[in-house]
C-alpha cells in the first residue's frame, strides 16, 4: 500500500478494504487473518480494526480500520505480519488488491460537522 498524500499528520485515518477471494478460499484466508487481526488490535495507534464475511457473497471480506493517524497506519503496514497477510491476498484474491478499487479511504463526517 501507499500514502495518500491528502492524510497527513495526526487526523484520524479510516480506511475499508473490498476483498473479493477465489472461491472456496475464504475459511483458509480467515484462518490465517483472525489472529494477525488480534494482534493488529493491540499496535499503537489502532483506534479500531474490524473482519467482516459479506452475507450475499461468501467469498468477499471486508476489513474496516481506524487509526490514530498516517504514521500509526504506516508502522502496521511495515510489521511482519501485515506483510505476511499482504501476501496471503495476493496468492489468494480474484485480482491484484487495488488502491481505487478495493481500497476506501473514509472521513468522518458526523466529526467534521462539529
Amino acid at each position: 500500500m501507499t500514502t495518500i498524500d491528502t492524510i497527513a499528520g495526526d487526523q484520524e485515518v479510516i480506511v475499508m478494504l473490498r476483498l473479493k477471494f477465489k472461491p472456496g478460499v475464504v475459511d483458509q484466508v480467515l484462518g490465517e487473518l483472525l489472529p494477525i487481526a488480534r494482534l493488529t488490535r493491540e499496535e499503537t495507534g489502532n483506534i479500531e480494526f474490524q473482519v467482516y464475511r459479506a452475507n450475499d457473497e461468501e467469498d468477499r471480506l471486508v476489513l474496516f480500520e481506524r487509526w490514530a493517524n498516517q504514521a500509526a497506519l504506516e508502522a502496521h503496514w511495515a510489521q511482519d505480519y501485515t506483510k505476511r497477510v499482504l501476501t496471503l491476498f495476493e496468492d489468494n484474491l480474484v485480482l491484484p488488491l487495488s488502491q481505487t478499487e478495493d481500497v476506501t479511504y473514509l472521513s468522518d463526517m458526523m466529526r467534521a460537522a462539529d
